[in-house]
């Protein structure tokens, strides 16, 4: 793509996100000597001995649109941070071969100091490799343009579909974000995330004869109720009776689930009581029994508290998403935390608590 349209596609896809986010680039250009709020401030020079871009007296949105036009800098740290921000979707995958697919993977070098417009494409094409720590990054950069149908006004996004190879691990996870509707057509609105992993598979099987398998997080259910560092918020039941029930803790402050959760406390604290009538007992251990255990769920949501509540980690975990064999991740926002780390911890606790019946990473 030509640098200039390539340019008015970062610039749009910036525009497009929450003031939360444009804050906190803006803050990370002048870190980096890129902008500067005051144009004759010492000290305020780039590491190419240029004079760092005065964005006094504008809006965020405006110096993010002067530092992407004006420094090559800044376009190559939006697309540098594009690898290292938080997604709101990710999926993940055990490899067969792993250590041999990773030497293939990292033949694709970084990029360096260029700009990624010759990897803008509207499909599955070539990826742009990056390297940090115990990760191995390919980003693949789709574009997508729209026109709102009543107001004409032109709608370009750089949508950016991450495959992060954990080497720690030997898991490879998929992290997407949101893709509005203006990008949609009515048909493929509804299977848009799972068509866009299902395109990343086959190129990953086609280019480096990576065969995925979903990881199986059926555990997390038993896991969450057994550890009194993650809480279970809420759940959505197939009931053996046949029935669906949806549970929420709301603003219950001991997240007991209701009906269930609350039968089991009741339980707990008559339990000598209980000894005087044990059929009554047996009776309500087995309805329980079988409420939690021979029940489907399709979804549950689970929170890591922190003592600092914008910090908590707030996930959903959709079972057989859009019935493929795959668990979806969904990751709530949050009004603070801004990088990959919230997503890296949950892949950690999985990683740390998969039950001894899942099958091990090769």
């Amino acid at each position: 793509m030509q640098l200039n349209n390539y340019l008015e596609y970062l610039e749009k896809t910036v525009m497009s996100y929450s003031d939360k986010v444009k804050n906190f680039l803006v803050k990370e250009m002048m870190k980096q000597g890129i902008a500067t709020k005051g144009s004759n401030l010492s000290g305020q020079l780039c590491i190419e001995g240029m004079e760092a871009i005065d964005i006094s007296e504008k809006t965020t949105s405006e110096r993010l649109n002067i530092c992407i036009n004006q420094s090559k800098r800044a376009g190559y740290l939006l697309e540098k941070w594009e690898f290292v921000k938080d997604y709101k979707y990710s999926v993940i995958f055990t490899c067969d071969k792993f250590l041999k697919v990773l030497e293939k993977v990292e033949k694709i070098k970084p990029l360096g100091d260029l700009y990624e417009n010759d990897y803008l494409e509207t499909s599955f094409v070539e990826p742009v490799a990056y390297e940090m720590d115990d990760y191995y990054f390919l980003k693949f950069n789709l574009a997508y343009s729209a026109i709102h149908p009543l107001t004409q006004e032109e709608f370009l996004i750089k949508y950016p579909f991450l495959v992060v190879f954990h080497k720690k691990h030997k898991l490879v996870e998929f992290r997407f974000d949101v893709l509005k509707k203006v990008f949609l057509s009515e048909s493929k609105g509804q299977n848009i995330y799972a068509t866009l992993i299902s395109e990343a598979l086959c190129y990953l099987e086609s280019n480096f004869d990576c065969y995925l398998k979903p990881l199986d997080l059926d555990f997390m259910i038993s896991v969450c109720k057994n550890d009194e560092n993650v809480k279970l918020i809420a759940q959505y039941m197939k009931l053996p009776s046949g029935g669906n029930a949806q549970l929420e803790v709301g603003n219950n402050q001991e997240y007991i689930l209701p009906f269930i959760g609350e039968l089991r406390a009741l339980l707990n604290d008559y339990q000598e009581d209980l000894k005087e009538v044990p059929e009554f007992r047996d009776a309500m251990e087995q309805f329980l029994f079988e409420m939690e255990e021979m029940s489907d769920y399709p979804w549950i949501e689970l929170l890591w508290e922190n003592e600092i509540k914008t910090r908590s980690n707030h996930i959903k975990l959709v079972s057989n998403y859009m019935n493929e064999s795959y668990y979806l991740i969904q990751y709530y926002y949050s009004n603070v935390l801004t990088g990959m780390e919230r997503m890296n911890d949950v892949i950690e606790y999985i990683v740390n608590h998969r039950n001894c019946n899942t099958e091990q990473i090769e």
